[in-house]
């Protein structure tokens, strides 16, 4: 066999070789929902992607890199004749997912406000039973808020459609900007004087509520 013939060959096999090895790598069987390049929520490969908030796309990739992405998803099911009504019913459970969230993090949320109350606890203040519930009726405010769809800090990010039989899966993206929601909080007078009154007795109620927000990272 001359030269050549082995070059040829040699070439064959590592072509067959490359081809088996790219037919081999794992195919994945979803599609993603992208925020400036980065790979934010798996769905369907069948589902049809129908909306994405452009706009936000590098604000949501900016939380996703400093992980305090909190997305949630609502989903409603229907005939596929009223969009307008599928997508509102999917939005309403996305928020109920998110006030969900929270509502199963209010221990947490008490902990670290006993946690901040025992260090000020010999101060004279407020005495710990007031603060703690001045404290806990805020986070049930801010939680109500949260659940709310006229909030700012949140707002539907991506909505896809997927076609079973005859129904239609509509789910949508509920992002939450821990920063806007925060603002929201602070605009709010009444919450803002209860915040504000823990904060004359040394008790920080964002620190908490950060810490409540902290755990999506766990």
């Amino acid at each position: 066999m001359d030269t050549t013939t082995i070059l040829l060959v040699s070439v064959v096999i590592i072509a067959v070789g490359v081809g088996i090895f790219f037919f081999a790598l794992p195919r994945e069987d979803v599609q993603w929902i992208m925020a400036d390049g980065i790979k934010i929520q798996s769905i369907s490969k069948d589902a049809r992607i129908v909306y994405v908030n452009n706009t936000m796309e590098k604000r949501v990739r900016e939380l996703y890199q400093s992980g305090t992405l909190l997305a949630f998803r609502g989903e409603s099911i229907g005939g596929g004749i009223d969009t307008v009504k599928a997508r509102g019913k999917a939005k309403t459970n996305a928020y109920k997912e998110l006030s969900e969230y929270f509502n199963a993090r209010i221990s947490t949320f008490s902990q670290l406000v006993d946690g901040q109350i025992q260090s000020i606890a010999s101060s004279g203040k407020a005495s710990a039973e007031s603060l703690k519930s001045t404290a806990m009726q805020a986070y049930e405010s801010v939680t109500e808020m949260f659940s709310s769809t006229e909030v700012s800090g949140t707002y539907i990010y991506a909505i896809w459609e997927e076609y079973v039989g005859n129904l239609v899966y509509t789910n949508v993206l509920l992002i939450f900007d821990p920063v806007g929601a925060i603002e929201a909080v602070k605009s709010n007078e009444q919450i803002a004087k209860q915040i504000d009154e823990l904060g004359q007795n040394g008790v920080d109620f964002f620190k908490a509520l950060n810490g409540v927000i902290e755990e999506a990272k766990k």
